[in-house]
């Protein structure tokens, strides 16, 4: 009675908070999750038996750390309470299952599943092959597999799809609009500042096509990422690399032969075992694992439900001494930010807590960062020199990506690890102030007024002064030279040394090694591990360091995610070609929303997001 009480009271403020409209809407989902919950729901249980399957039912993406906006409003409306499916709860669950004497089989559900960093899926890859060691078996099934999920589906023992279904291979590349014809009809323009002949972060709105350099770079990074892929699919379904290739350029003239039929031409092509309607799926794993109790069709268990019976809390009161991993996770931005994005004082703050936190004995960095201010990456960076200062070592462990801003908070760790996919380097700098005064004169809005000196002028609605730009730029050179000497510093190097693998190019992990930007490829088990032979410790306990996501967004998130087709209807998310034409458009200027340097200087890489999860 007390928790119902206490729900109430929350449901109340969330009223007086967001208004008439969105009490109704949040009251209408916990209705249904209520009913779901207790009534209809056939998928969860708190108990499983003998000889049950774990199913990973892969959400959205998968992610490091889950983003949440600290207004409850816009997370309902902009559909950004987090679905996704966090890295290490996979890991940990396929880890516990393993030694899981209730456990027999792992199964891989991917309906609905968008899509991961290559270096996440290989990861997940590899605790799946221990998994197989231990002899268990793992299937996979999905109506639909696109290329991230088809990567983890390979190394499964078995594959099925629905007839209906598809694989969807396609390779690897990136392709934007550029706003230049754009900006120039509505005499508007970007003012860019940078260094560096790959830094081409802004190139959109100062062009109207791709750079020769920055082919250059992602002929090789998407090169280099898509060989990755094909070989470890090979591997997996000992298949030939060239085959798979070839199959796939020739997939339409195959499918001709086939009538058309995509399920045909995946098991014709070896990519899957058998094609199973969940009519048939249902019966070949009740014969794997036998039928449920009466709640359920089959006898299994979900992620999220196995980590609930199995995981314990995080504990910073033990006796143990800790490690702590502590998450750079999303754009770099000035300022304290909600989790999601890498906020300047918000992770500085969780540094200086491991920092005087006596228990902590070292320091796992996991970044997965485009970068973003640089005045918030060197507040940051600062943190980490404390932090060896105090003779706690600290060990970069990189994510899907670590550059630009992500490398600059990392330069300095004691070591380096990043996954043969992770994407890195993007060493350079850049500035960027846009100009709408000709937009507004367009429709009749003129700016004028008088100030002390020229620079009072500055802003989005006139140009930057000449005298201001040549500080802009000589400031954002001076960046470049910090940028060069911070790496050359952490990584034992002379500045042209840097230089040369500098100018903005990003790298792959692996090119990354070569070139010495890393000490080591692996993961953030084996950085954790290594953190734990610099500081000497033979037992110890790892402990996540993030801020505690708010009560109310908790609640509002297990409604959504449990009645997310529900809410998607009631917020009217279809889509329609104006509508995407225009949510285009605010993508990519929503990137300004991020600047929000003190002095217009940005180490970011927004090349660093490749279409890894293309959608048809």
């Amino acid at each position: 009675m007390r928790f119902v009480n206490t729900l109430w009271e929350l449901i109340k403020k969330i009223q007086s908070i967001t208004g008439t409209i969105l009490f109704l809407l949040v009251a209408l989902i916990f209705t249904l999750f209520i009913l779901r919950t207790f009534v209809f729901d056939s998928k969860t249980d708190n108990l499983y038996s003998k000889s049950s399957a774990l199913v990973i039912d892969f959400r959205g993406q998968i992610v490091e750390q889950r983003s949440f906006s600290n207004d409850p409003y816009e997370q309902i409306l902009e559909g950004s309470i987090s679905s996704n499916t966090l890295l290490r709860d996979v890991i940990k669950a396929i880890d516990l299952a393993q030694n899981d004497k209730n456990i027999d089989m792992l199964v891989l559900n991917f309906d609905r599943f968008s899509g991961a960093y290559p270096s996440k899926l290989h990861f997940i890859g590899q605790q799946i092959e221990k998994f197989k060691m231990s002899g268990k078996k793992v299937v996979s099934y999905g109506a639909i597999y696109n290329q991230a999920a088809y990567l983890l589906a390979s190394f499964s023992n078995e594959i099925y799809m629905h007839p209906q279904g598809a694989t969807l291979l396609y390779g690897y590349g990136g392709y934007q609009n550029y706003f230049l014809g754009f900006l120039e009809k509505i005499n508007a323009e970007v003012q860019l500042f940078r260094v560096g002949k790959y830094k081409s972060a802004m190139e959109p709105f100062i062009r109207s096509d791709m750079s020769s350099e920055a082919k250059a770079v992602s002929r090789e990074l998407y090169g280099g990422l898509w060989d990755d892929y094909v070989s470890e699919v090979a591997r997996q379904r000992s298949l030939d690399e060239n085959e798979i290739k070839l199959g796939i350029e020739n997939a339409d003239q195959l499918l001709m032969e086939l009538d058309g039929d995509l399920g045909q031409l995946a098991l014709k092509s070896s990519l899957i075992d058998g094609l199973k309607t969940r009519a048939e799926w249902v019966s070949y794993m009740q014969e794997q694992v036998g039928k449920g109790d009466k709640k359920q069709e089959i006898n299994q268990i979900y992620l999220r439900d196995y980590l609930s019976l199995k995981m314990d809390l995080p504990d910073l009161t033990s006796n143990k001494n800790i490690i702590a991993v502590v998450y750079a996770s999303g754009s770099i931005m000035d300022g304290e930010m909600a989790q999601g994005t890498v906020g300047g004082d918000t992770l500085s703050r969780q540094l200086r807590d491991a920092r005087s936190n006596e228990k902590v004995k070292a320091v796992v960095l996991r970044v997965e960062s485009p970068g973003g201010s640089a005045f918030a990456s060197e507040i940051i960076r600062q943190e980490v020199l404390l932090l060896k200062k105090e003779g706690k070592p600290v060990i970069a462990s990189f994510g899907g990506v670590a550059a630009s801003g992500g490398y600059w908070i990392s330069a300095n760790a004691d070591e380096i690890w990043a996954s043969p996919t992770t994407i890195t380097g993007s060493i350079g700098i850049f500035g960027a102030i846009p100009n709408i005064e000709g937009t507004l004169a367009k429709i009749g809005i003129t700016t004028d007024g008088v100030g002390t000196t020229s620079f009072v002028s500055a802003g989005i609605n006139k140009p930057v002064p000449k005298k201001l730009k040549n500080i802009i730029q000589s400031n954002i050179e001076n960046g470049y030279q910090r940028f060069l000497k911070l790496v050359a510093e952490g990584r034992g190097m002379t500045i042209e040394q840097v230089n040369e693998i500098a100018q903005g190019r990003v790298w792959s992990g692996r090119k990354a090694l070569e070139i010495g930007l890393i000490d080591h490829l692996g993961n953030i088990d084996q950085a954790i591990e290594s953190a734990a032979e610099h500081a000497n410790l033979k037992e110890y306990k790892v402990v996540t360091i993030e801020d505690e996501i708010p009560l109310q967004i908790q609640l509002l998130s297990s409604l959504f995610n449990n009645q997310s087709e529900v809410a998607q209807y009631i917020l009217n998310k279809k889509t329609s070609p104006e509508k995407i034409l225009v949510q285009k458009i605010n993508q990519k200027l929503s990137i300004f929303n991020t600047l929000n340097d003190p002095h217009h200087a940005y180490v970011l890489c927004v090349d660093c997001l490749p279409q890894f999860n293309k959608e048809y």
